[in-house]
């Protein structure tokens, strides 16, 4: 009997030890997807036959770095064809992208702004270090807007984000209205309420299993960087900062449900809906064109599910 059994229950461990292995190494790679996510750069741009900078669309630039105490923030200071008087406009891009993404976005304000500028989060594009997926990467946005600010004094400043970029906004402008000096606008394409949502998305898109992996990557971040606060809480302290959110119906990254929980917290908050816009193309024209189904919404005529629970 036991000549039998011992090589099953050997065979049975070497099998569990496996399983765990596989496990192990399949959610180390999760996360480093997720804090080291691949560099989408200007040969990604050319490759998609996307313009490469902001001369290819016959804008004059310079690259700037601001550096903050954990970062380098480089992006593209684009002068604008906008009034003198008009606001200074930041981009922030959306997890996995980079300022080569966020060019295809500034279509509609080139016109009305002096300033454009595009920036690379953290672990994006040509910003070293890894990711912080949206704990620390506020502190580097109010360092590039007290830039902007000190180079044009006194001129309103509005931030456009997407996905990662949106939430990163929104948490910078509620930060600055907590502190008494807040922004003029947030225009955010695609926000999510909690990052568990986007990540386990983008795992299923691809066939792969999100959870108990999404669970460690969590946990790992909360223990390095700290709890991640729902945006919704966040955006109920943006004050007189206007909030604009476009979503699509269909969007499994950052559903519309998250985008109603976050407007519904936010004083005066608009949301403008399109229909059949991948979530990696909210927010870029030639997308959304013809594809608006209900715009400029007010969350006080819809009743917002509940927030999701923060990661």
């Amino acid at each position: 009997m036991n000549d039998v059994l011992h090589p099953a229950v050997g065979l049975l461990l070497l099998l569990s030890v496996g399983a765990l292995v596989a496990w192990g190494l399949y959610a180390a790679g999760v996360w480093r997807e997720a804090v080291h996510p691949p560099r989408r750069g200007m040969a990604w741009a050319l490759a998609r036959g996307l313009p490469a900078s902001p001369s290819d669309l016959g804008l004059d630039s310079e690259e700037r770095t601001v550096a903050t105490p954990g970062a380098e923030v480089p992006g593209w200071w684009i002068a604008g064809r906008g009034p003198a008087d008009g606001p200074t406009v930041v981009f922030v891009h959306g997890h996995g992208r980079s300022r080569w993404d966020s060019l295809r976005r500034i279509g509609p304000w080139v016109d009305r702004s002096p300033l454009l500028v595009l920036v690379d989060l953290r672990g994006h594009g040509d910003a070293p270090g890894p990711s912080t997926l949206g704990r620390r990467e506020h502190a580097d946005l109010e360092a590039v807007v007290a830039e902007a600010e000190r180079r044009r004094p006194g001129a309103p400043v509005e931030l456009v984000g997407h996905s990662l970029g949106a939430v990163v906004a929104i948490r910078t402008a509620a930060r600055r209205a907590a502190a008494g000096a807040p922004l003029a606008a947030v225009h955010a394409f695609g926000p999510y309420d909690g990052t568990r949502t986007p990540l386990e998305a983008r795992l299923r898109v691809r066939g792969l299993p999100a959870r108990p992996a999404s669970d460690l990557v969590l946990w790992i971040a909360v223990r390095r960087w700290g709890a991640e606060e729902p945006l919704s809480a966040a955006a109920a302290r943006l004050g007189p900062t206007r909030l604009v959110i476009s979503a699509d119906e269909h969007d499994d990254v950052s559903p519309l449900r998250h985008a109603h929980a976050i407007a519904a917290r936010a004083p005066g908050a608009v949301i403008s809906v399109t229909e059949g816009v991948a979530h990696g193309d909210l927010g870029v024209p030639e997308a959304a064109a013809g594809r608006t189904v209900t715009s400029s919404r007010r969350p006080s005529q819809v009743q917002p599910p509940a927030p999701p629970t923060a990661a």
